[in-house]
């Protein structure tokens, strides 16, 4: 990957405080959205499926949950409404304070022998509980990919993504759109992250997240590219919308966007001549306990 002309022209004295304006104007989400739309709509033009059977594809997929009660029901429903129903639900609590947590979890897994749940011992961060799941989940899975516990995923999210990957060993980026918390407006949509689906080869070359708070799934697709790159794995995006995200009013600060950016170009940095040695991590994980009846 080649660093941007606007990364090369603006020293970062102007172009974090550029980069904050943009994002609090809604300038940023309208181009993205613009931008997105424009694309989904020439990859659905083009895309020619490959008539691949998935009936035998089992998608992991994993709901890293803190203090989320309220949302966690709709988000669990949505998965039960796939078309596609190979997969399994790892639900990952991260030690949450609410006292009512363990009697959800419990509720939630009791929908469907589908749907299991853990909880962390320590509050350790959305990444290392996303590593923490894969522990507790069945061994036949083929591929995985994740959910937020206040979003929503449409019924055909894992069907869309399997058919667009094909047989290909390789990872989608997904369509997500931004919505108000009550779902009654689109604020935008883009190319996600995290929600990505990985094949299970693809995954195993990369390992899983780093260990930090914030901005590990920009790092995770940094390094896909960089797999794809090298010949190990594809590299695609879908074209239909894979799940609708709840949109708060951000609490970033300016030095919170400073220290994200300058981060993930100290990461770009580090990576440069890529080798698979490079690109796979060992992931971190978490002491947890099982909260399955």
């Amino acid at each position: 990957m080649k660093v941007s002309l606007f990364h090369k022209i603006l020293p970062n004295f102007i172009r974090f405080p550029l980069a904050l304006f943009l994002r609090k104007s809604g300038i940023t989400a309208a181009v993205q959205t613009a931008l997105c739309i424009s694309e989904s709509k020439r990859l659905a033009a083009t895309f020619t499926p490959t008539k691949s059977n998935h009936s035998n594809s089992k998608v992991l997929i994993v709901c890293a949950h803190y203090n989320h009660l309220n949302w966690l029901p709709g988000c669990v429903d949505s998965v039960l409404a796939q078309t596609h129903p190979n997969w399994q639900l790892i639900i990952v609590d991260d030690a949450s304070t609410d006292p009512n947590t363990l009697h959800e979890l419990t509720t939630q897994t009791s929908k469907d022998s589908r749907i299991k749940a853990i909880q962390l011992e320590n509050n350790s961060g959305a990444y290392i509980a996303r590593n923490t799941a894969l522990q507790a989940a069945d061994p036949d899975w083929t591929h995985i990919t994740f959910i937020d516990p206040d979003d929503e995923a449409y019924t055909n999210w894992l069907s869309h993504l399997l058919d667009v990957l094909g047989t290909h060993q390789g990872t989608v980026l997904p369509v997500l759109e931004r919505w108000t918390p009550d779902f009654s407006k689109r604020n935008s949509m883009y190319f996600g992250h995290c929600q990505s689906l990985h094949s299970k080869k693809t995954w195993k070359l990369l390992g899983g997240f780093l260990p930090v708070r914030v901005s590990a799934d920009a790092e995770l697709t940094l390094r896909t590219s960089l797999l794809s790159k090298l010949g190990k794995s594809t590299l695609h995006k879908s074209f239909n919308p894979a799940q609708k995200m709840r949109s708060f009013p951000s609490s970033s600060s300016h030095q919170a966007l400073r220290e994200r950016k300058l981060w993930l170009e100290r990461r770009y940095a580090s990576l440069a001549n890529p080798t698979l040695k490079k690109l796979c991590i060992t992931p971190t994980t978490s002491p947890w306990r099982d909260c399955n009846p």
